[in-house]
């Protein structure tokens, strides 16, 4: 069994999840009123559901709190065979490091592309902080080693 600590550390981190989403949710375009409703084709609902923040907002809370049971189970010591586990490590690490650097190049690069500079430049952007990044990893594994 979870000891109280991992237990409760999770309860934290996921209303702390939970807030900031929801924070972010109420804070956005909050002058937007909404427009007379019209009639759209399957392919322009798909489109809307997925620009839509709230998705991706509720999308990243249960993606967290699934990735958060998971590690919970992990340290839990539950009788989980050790190829589980070494499976689930794996893919939490990897969906973490997937999900992270994906998050911070493209919005590097949206964010450089909102600001005025061209398709390469802004590519130039997300690759040297992304490079940047990557240097600083190796600098933590070293000094941590």
């Amino acid at each position: 069994m979870a000891s109280s600590g991992y237990v409760a550390s999770a309860l934290v981190m996921g209303s702390v999840l939970v807030a900031l989403a929801v924070g972010l949710m109420r804070g956005r375009n909050w002058k937007r009123y909404p427009l007379e409703r019209q009639e759209r084709d399957s392919v322009a609902v798909l489109r809307g559901v997925a620009s839509n923040p709230t998705v991706w907002a509720l999308g990243f809370v249960l993606f967290s709190l699934v990735a958060g049971a998971g590690a919970v189970l992990f340290v839990s010591g539950a009788s989980v065979p050790a190829s589980v586990r070494r499976a689930a490590w794996l893919a939490v690490v990897a969906s973490a490091v997937v999900l992270g650097g994906g998050y911070v190049l493209w919005g590097t690069y949206q964010s450089s592309r909102y600001r005025g500079l061209n398709g390469a430049q802004a590519t130039l952007a997300a690759l040297w902080v992304g490079g940047a990044l990557f240097v600083l990893a190796v600098i933590f594994t070293l000094v941590t080693a």
